[in-house]
């Protein structure tokens, strides 16, 4: 705790012992009041922080190449690019200490000095070029040379210099300050003590990271001489391309193996694991539309098509389009039949229709907002609280629960997009139907459509 006032030689501000060991106190006289300034002032201007350095520019990757290994000696040259350094940080900027204020009744802080910027990262190097080469002979490998490096992660940029704070010319001073008449009993003076204190200096940006090396090229052998036909294993078009439209997929097997710089002259440059031709996988898939509504709502839907490594053909649909197909395999083919399409957005728009009748006739309705109760199967899980009491004369009901189950087929009646439920079919006791009585009702409508499922909440509350 700063020392602040003091008279006649006593603290005003209680100290501890420890605080007051070593302190001389000055002599003053009777009339005479010293204290220290609570009120503290910049002046100048901060110095800014510096702009942090961009970041260095990754390596282009090096070209790939398709050669034939021919029994002649041959060298390909595709190395990445080294990853550019990363630009320095700027220092921080000066402050502008200006002069200092003299002899002023409060204490000042010097302005502080602007913080380095940082670094910016060493761009990645880039991975060398990848080979793909032909031969039907495993001698005329040998004669190939292929110098294939990653390129070289660039340098981190370094952080800048934190700026120097600005300093105090004087450093502390006082001011005397009397009241009352000269001579008289009234007359007292106090001296204010003020300090300055330097700015701070600016903290130094760090360095950026350096940027990663990138991998060698890859090889890739072909034990042919004939060149391999295109493979598309993966294809996405709208739906109206594919149906009633044959989609051909294919592609190429590749085996994972060890030791290609052996396989090649001395001195290449590649990954150790390279990829070895094994052969080639072919399918077909075929949508045929038998949905009751015309396909053309759902046109332009993706579809993305697939073929594994073992010629088994997918399709995959989006997730916003509901979907259900005979699925036929045959062969090489995949064989489907699309039976019904609903969007999931209109599935779960079902809402509340109102209580219809009383007692053993008392019916629940919910209504099918988006027409699709023909497309859906539809199923209803009802939970009935009821009271004996009154909203009116109690504020906090007691409700018990009546009901809380799937409800049977036979007590829904469905005409159109509108779903009756036969509460009064239900188990529940007569007394709990009775008209007048209060209730809770929690309709959940489960939707599905062949391996889609989805539920709707439908609350009520009220008089039956």
């Amino acid at each position: 705790m700063p020392l602040w006032r003091w008279a006649t030689g006593l603290l005003m501000v209680p100290l501890g012992v420890a605080a007051l060991e070593g302190l001389v106190l000055p002599t003053v006289d009777s009339c005479t009041l010293v204290a220290w300034a609570i009120e503290t002032r910049t002046y100048g201007r901060q110095g800014g922080p510096g702009r942090d350095g961009r970041p260095g520019r990754d390596g282009t990757p090096g070209a790939d190449h398709t050669a034939t290994a021919n029994g002649t000696p041959n060298q390909f040259s595709l190395p990445g690019q080294d990853g550019a350094p990363g630009e320095a940080g700027e220092n921080g900027r000066r402050p502008r200490c200006d002069s200092q204020p003299r002899q002023v009744a409060y204490d000042l802080q010097a302005p502080s000095g602007g913080n380095g910027g940082h670094g910016g990262r060493g761009g990645d190097g880039g991975q060398g070029g990848n080979l793909t080469l032909y031969y039907d002979n495993p001698d005329a490998l040998g004669l190939i040379t292929v110098v294939a490096p990653g390129g070289r992660g660039g340098r981190g940029g370094s952080g800048g210099a934190g700026a120097s704070g600005c300093r105090c010319r004087w450093r502390s001073w006082t001011l005397q300050t009397c009241t009352g008449t000269p001579g008289h009993g009234d007359h007292r003076c106090q001296t204010n003590r003020y300090v300055c204190r330097d700015g701070r200096p600016g903290r130094h940006g760090s360095p950026g990271r350096d940027g990663r090396d990138g991998e060698a090229g890859q090889l890739r052998l072909v034990n042919q001489t004939t060149p391999l036909s295109a493979d598309t294993p993966s294809q996405t078009l709208p739906l109206q391309h594919l149906v009633n439209q044959p989609l051909r997929l294919s592609r190429n097997l590749w085996t994972p193996r060890s030791g290609a710089n052996t396989l090649l002259a001395a001195g290449s440059q590649v990954q150790d694991t390279y990829e070895d031709y094994t052969g080639r996988v072919e399918g077909t898939l075929v949508i045929d539309w038998q949905a009751p509504r015309p396909v053309g709502s759902f046109a332009a839907e993706p579809v993305t098509a697939t073929i594994d490594a073992d010629g088994r053909v997918e399709a995959t649909f989006p997730e916003a389009v509901w979907i259900d197909a005979n699925v036929q395999r045959q062969a090489d083919e995949l064989r489907l039949a699309i039976t019904q399409a609903v969007r999931e957005q209109d599935v779960t728009r079902m809402a509340w229709g109102g209580l219809h009748g009383s007692g053993s006739d008392l019916r629940a309705v919910v209504l099918d907002l988006a027409g699709e109760s023909a497309q859906l199967q539809t199923q209803f899980r009802v939970t009935l609280r009821t009271t004996g009491g009154n909203p009116r004369d109690s504020h906090r009901l007691h409700y018990t629960t009546a009901y809380d189950d799937v409800v049977p087929a036979a007590a829904v009646t469905v005409t159109g997009n509108r779903f009756e439920i036969d509460l009064g079919q239900l188990p529940i006791p007569a007394r709990r139907l009775r008209q007048g009585t209060y209730a809770q009702l929690d309709i959940t409508a489960i939707r599905t459509l062949g391996p889609h499922s989805a539920r709707q909440s439908i609350p009520w509350q009220g008089q039956l």
